[in-house]
């Protein structure tokens, strides 16, 4: 088996101690669960970093919220494969690709990429394809009402990353699973709602290539 945890909106907050309570519960269960189950890796889902993102790749929240949160043994040498939530891109996200060069653990080599990852004792391989839903969707506010997604800032950007998405699912017709992660939701049955620019462009691509899950946060619950 290939076994990991996936994690979104953990991003702690701007203000001293910057880690909050939950993150420090959160991180130390992910520990135990690494332990007793083990894990190859953490699939980071976005909102890495409240409320704004970072500034640069030497930003301190790096070791407030990341590094010195995530301590826990069986974490220590697991990889984090990261994506952008729109928190994130209220900063610098540039910066968090960059910071993959200061540290072992994280893995953010482009706003979107994908990663073919093998079945222990077989010949099957899985893929996952990592994306930005804020590049194609846009931005939202999550404490605001009425902060959905109002379409992308660059559509030449959103474009490219569909038409990327595209030939990585055709490519994937003969991986066994093939697993997508985003940071906003298709659907969602709490405050956020489903997420109508996913739903009409990412939806049909989903069920036309049959994808095996489709992974993500922005709602910070459990469905």
């Amino acid at each position: 088996a290939v076994q990991f945890l996936a994690v979104g909106d953990w991003g702690g907050v701007p203000d001293p101690p910057f880690a909050t309570p939950r993150e420090v519960a959160t991180a130390a269960a992910m520990g135990r669960a690494a332990t007793d189950l083990g894990a190859d890796f953490v699939l980071a889902l976005g909102d890495n970093f409240y409320y704004e993102g970072v500034r640069d790749e030497w930003d301190p929240r790096f070791q407030e919220t990341f590094e010195q949160v995530f301590t826990a043994p069986g974490l220590r040498g697991l990889p984090w494969f990261v994506l952008a939530g729109n928190h994130d891109h209220a900063g610098n996200v540039t910066a968090q690709l960059a910071y993959s060069h200061h540290s072992p653990r994280w893995h953010f080599p482009h706003y979107y990429y994908s990663l073919r990852l093998s079945l222990p004792g077989t010949n099957a391989s899985a893929r996952l394809l990592v994306l930005d839903t804020v590049l194609l969707c846009g931005g939202g506010d999550d404490f605001g009402v009425g902060g959905a997604p109002t379409g992308p800032r660059d559509t030449a950007a959103a474009a490219a990353q569909l038409a990327w998405l595209r030939g990585r699912l055709a490519a994937a017709r003969h991986d066994r699973y093939v697993l997508v992660a985003g940071h906003y939701p298709v659907w969602s049955v709490a405050e956020h709602g489903p997420t109508a620019c996913l739903v009409r462009l990412l939806r049909p691509l989903l069920r036309r290539h049959r994808v095996t899950a489709y992974l993500c946060g922005h709602d910070h619950n459990l469905q």
